[in-house]
């Protein structure tokens, strides 16, 4: 077998290593730009800067109710969506019945793909539920707009799902 001179084997490795670069930055751009629900943009984001202090405001209003909210996931039907569960509790620990709330979730990894919910009363009294597409674990952000008693009320929380 033949040994192939130094003037040729060093240019080759260096060409060799540059290749291997190209090819792992093309790789890993193809990998982060593929899913386009993969990053998001927050919707009017320049609007909701403007109307900081009404959120602020919202967040004073929420620490003087003192409302409780907890939220569950249970297992999945046959269809792969899973029971959003939510009890909503006020100062005193009675359950708040008649309220209206939405809810809207996401996955951190798939942040454009919202979806928003309307629950509905549970079997007991404080409790509220809605069928949600809730098929992979991680981090989920949910955010809740509980109407009750004339009172509005928001929670905004992050759950790590794990099954």
């Amino acid at each position: 077998m033949r040994k192939l001179p130094p003037h040729i084997v060093w240019p080759g490795f260096v060409i060799a290593l540059l290749g291997m670069s190209i090819t792992t930055g093309t790789i890993t751009v193809l990998a982060a730009t593929r899913d386009p629900a993969s990053f998001a943009v927050v919707d009017d984001y320049y609007e909701k800067g403007l109307r900081w202090d009404e959120h602020k405001a919202q967040l004073t209003k929420n620490s003087e109710l003192g409302w409780e909210v907890s939220v569950e996931v249970g297992e999945p039907d046959a269809l792969r969506r899973r029971p959003l569960v939510v009890m909503v509790l006020d100062r005193e620990g009675i359950p708040i019945e008649g309220a209206t709330i939405e809810a809207s979730i996401y996955h951190h990894a798939a942040a454009k793909r919202v979806e928003t919910l309307t629950l509905e009363p549970g079997s007991i009294p404080g409790q509220y539920q809605a069928q949600a597409d809730i098929a992979r674990h991680g981090l989920w952000q949910i955010t809740l707009a509980v109407s009750a008693r004339g009172e509005y009320f928001t929670n905004d929380r992050m759950l790590n799902l794990q099954w």
